[in-house]
């Protein structure tokens, strides 16, 4: 079964699609948030994260796809995003999820894609998350704020607050770039008790592979498992058939043997 929900707190709401496993009996199941990158949303490039709740809730585990504020359906602008607003979310979603009476509250996994990563590192370090899995992440954030802040863009932010990102089509606001220098997604990674796994992609030119490794690193201090899995070939989004397909079996066992067993 596939839900529209929304999530309401305060002047704005989180609109997402929750993913139930088809069951007759009455049982609580795990459930995996997912968190989608820059300018991403919940159903993600080419869909995969689609295709990825519908393989995870064929298996019996339950999955909650959602658009951060200021993406997809959800409320408020994009320029009004930040990496905190994003984390306050994957928080809201978290304990949206945990009150539902069909949700197993202590088998809770998360998944973030690229800059997706932040939010999800962080909820599994604050929170009682059971396994953390992060495709192609995002480790160093001033190092893409560094990608981003050319001159003519960093003069424009400091003029106005927020600037056009040319040729993408989203507008992005002084909060956001502010905030890449603040956040230290590290410093949450060494803090994760859970599960983890890293799946990144040797030929990815949007997010280094050293932002993966650091990340299995990271993991190594508090994870009661850690593992990585590197692609040769599969470009940030793993948008190659074989890539996809690679993946989202690979993370569906993750889950299965972490939530289920």
């Amino acid at each position: 079964m596939e839900k529209p929900i929304a999530i309401r707190n305060k002047s704005y709401q989180i609109i997402g699609m929750l993913h139930l496993p088809s069951s007759k009996e009455t049982k609580k199941f795990p459930c995996v948030i997912l968190c989608h990158g820059f300018t991403g949303n919940k159903s993600e490039s080419h869909f995969i994260f689609t295709r990825l709740a519908r393989t995870l809730a064929r298996s019996g585990i339950s999955c909650l796809r959602f658009d951060f504020r200021g993406s997809g359906d959800s409320s408020d602008y994009f320029e009004n995003m930040s990496l905190f607003t994003e984390i306050q979310d994957a928080i809201i979603v978290y304990h949206y999820l945990v009150k539902k009476r069909f949700i197993n509250k202590e088998k809770i996994g998360v998944l973030g894609l690229s800059m997706g990563a932040i939010p999800a590192v962080y909820l599994a370090s604050k929170y009682p998350v059971h396994s953390i899995c992060l495709w192609s992440p995002v480790a160093f954030a001033p190092e893409i704020g560094k990608k981003i802040m050319t001159r003519r863009i960093k003069r424009k932010i400091e003029e106005h607050g927020k600037v056009y990102l040319a040729g993408s089509g989203f507008r992005i606001g002084k909060r956001f770039i502010d905030s890449l220098e603040k956040v230290n997604p590290l410093s949450y990674a060494i803090d994760v008790k859970g599960h983890s796994f890293v799946i990144h992609s040797r030929d990815d030119t949007s997010v280094d592979i050293s932002h993966g490794l650091a990340y299995y690193k990271a993991f190594h201090k508090s994870s009661i498992t850690r593992k990585i899995m590197i692609l040769q070939k599969g470009r940030h989004t793993f948008v190659f058939e074989d890539a996809e397909k690679f993946v989202i079996s690979e993370t569906e066992k993750f889950f299965l043997k972490t939530l289920t067993t």
